[in-house]
C-alpha cells in the first residue's frame, strides 16, 4: 500500500504536484535545445524533485542525455570536470546500455602508464582522446584551467561523435562562484558555438548567481532564461491532501485542508510533513475525518520536530542584526522597512543592507514594498520564541 505523503527526498507523482507550468516551460525550452536556464527556489521548494521529473520527461527523447549534477561539494575545477565527465558517461551507458567507458577512464588514471595507454588506444575516439588528457596531466602537476578545457572539448567531440545532445542539470550552481571565473568564460564560449549541449543552472541563492549572470560584467550576463519557482497555490494544497488522505482512507475537513496551506504557505516539503502527522494523529486516534482540531495540534508537533533544525539556521545561518530583523518580521509579518526598523527602534538605513543580503539568500521577500519570512513555519517558531 503506497503512503499517504512522502517526507523528505526527492518525489515523483503521485507526490509531486502543481508544477506543470514550470516543468511544460523547461522541458519546450531544453527538449529542442533553444536555450538554457536559470532556476531559482528557496530550499524546501522542491526544486530537487522539479528537476528530477524535468529529466525523467527528457529522458524520452531517445538522442537526448541529461547528466545531473549537484555542485553543492565542489571546491575545484577538477571536481567540476570529474563531476560532469563522470555524470555525462553514465548517462550515457545507461541509456544506450553499453558498458566501459567510465572503466577506460579509471584505467587511465590507475594503471601503469603504458597499460593504460595501450588500453585507451583500443577504446579510441573521444573517450579515448579524454583518456590521453588524463595521461599527460599524471606525468605532470595538474593544471586546473587545462583539465577545466578538455571537459568541454570532451562534451563536444563526444556529442558530435555519438550524434546526441546534452542538457547537463547543474544543481546548487552557487557553489562554484568562488571559482576565479575561468569557468564561467568556457561557459559563454560552448553556450556560443556549442548547439548540440545546453544547461539548467539552479540553486537557492539570489545573490550569488545573481553575480554569475546578472552583473553587465559577468561572462555569463544574460545567458539564460530566468525562472522562479513560487510555492504551491491553495487550490494545488487542498486538493493535494485531501486525494492523499482518501488514499489512506480519512476525509479532511474543507476548512481544515485551507488551514493546512495557511500554515505550511504552500511549501512542498511542510505540506508533506503536515499532512503525515495530521495522517498519524488520526491513525492513532483511530479517526475517519481530520478536521481543523488534529491540522493544529499535528502542526504543534512539527514545530516540536523541526525545534533543533530552526534553531541550528537561527544562531549558524543568521548574524546577530539579521536575527533581529528575522525576529521583527516574524511577529510584524508583512511589513515595509520602516514598519520593521520602528519595531528594532533603529533607523532604516541601519538595516537596509542586512536586509538585502537576507533577501539575496532568500530568507526573506518582498512584494510591493512589503517584506516578509519566506519560510512561514520558520516564522510560526520564531513567532512563539
Amino acid at each position: 500500500m503506497e503512503t499517504a505523503f512522502r517526507v523528505g527526498g526527492i518525489v515523483e507523482p503521485p507526490y509531486f504536484v502543481g508544477r506543470e507550468e514550470d516543468l511544460g516551460t523547461l522541458f519546450e525550452g531544453l527538449s529542442d535545445l533553444s536555450q538554457s536556464y536559470l532556476l531559482l527556489a528557496p530550499r524546501r521548494f522542491g526544486k530537487s524533485s522539479l528537476l528530477r521529473n524535468l529529466k525523467l520527461r527528457l529522458d524520452e527523447r531517445k538522442d537526448l542525455l541529461v547528466p545531473s549534477v549537484n555542485c553543492l561539494e565542489m571546491t575545484s575545477y577538477a571536481d567540476f570536470h570529474r563531476a560532469t565527465v563522470t555524470a555525462l558517461l553514465t548517462e550515457f551507458e545507461r541509456k544506450r546500455r553499453v558498458k566501459g567507458l567510465l572503466e577506460a577512464l579509471r584505467v587511465s588514471m590507475k594503471d601503469k602508464v603504458l597499460a593504460a595507454a595501450r588500453h585507451i588506444e583500443e577504446i579510441g575516439g573521444s573517450v579515448g582522446d579524454l583518456g590521453k588528457a588524463y595521461l599527460r596531466f599524471r606525468e605532470a602537476e595538474i593544471d586546473e584551467p587545462a583539465l577545466l578545457r578538455e571537459a568541454f572539448r570532451f562534451f563536444r567531440a563526444f556529442a558530435r561523435e555519438k550524434k546526441i545532445k546534452i542538457v547537463f542539470l547543474l544543481d546548487e550552481f552557487q557553489e562554484t562562484a568562488s571559482f576565479n571565473g575561468a569557468l564561467f568564460r568556457l561557459l559563454k564560449k560552448e553556450m556560443d558555438e556549442n548547439p548540440r549541449v545546453r544547461y539548467l543552472f539552479s540553486g537557492s541563492s539570489i545573490r550569488m548567481l545573481s553575480s554569475i549572470f546578472l552583473r553587465q560584467e559577468a561572462p555569463l550576463y544574460l545567458m539564460v532564461s530566468r525562472r522562479l519557482m513560487g510555492a504551491l497555490d491553495e487550490a494545488t494544497v487542498c486538493t493535494f491532501v485531501s486525494q492523499r488522505l482518501a488514499a489512506a482512507d480519512l476525509h479532511i475537513t474543507r476548512e481544515a485542508a485551507l488551514l493546512t496551506y495557511t500554515l505550511t504557505g504552500g511549501i512542498p516539503f511542510y505540506v508533506q510533513k503536515l499532512g503525515f502527522l495530521a495522517w498519524q494523529r488520526a491513525a492513532s486516534g483511530k479517526l475517519d475525518s481530520i478536521d481543523q482540531g488534529v491540522v493544529r495540534s499535528a502542526f504543534s508537533d512539527m514545530l516540536r520536530e523541526l525545534e533543533s533544525e530552526f534553531e541550528a539556521r537561527w544562531i549558524g545561518r543568521l548574524a546577530p542584526l539579521q536575527r533581529q530583523i528575522v525576529k521583527a518580521l516574524a511577529f510584524l509579518g508583512s511589513s515595509s522597512i520602516t514598519d520593521v526598523a520602528q519595531e528594532m527602534g533603529v533607523r532604516r538605513t541601519d538595516i537596509s543592507s542586512s536586509l538585502r543580503r537576507l533577501r539575496d539568500s532568500m530568507v526573506v521577500g518582498v512584494d510591493n514594498g512589503q517584506y516578509s519570512l519566506v519560510d512561514v513555519v520558520f516564522a510560526a517558531w520564531m513567532a512563539q520564541m
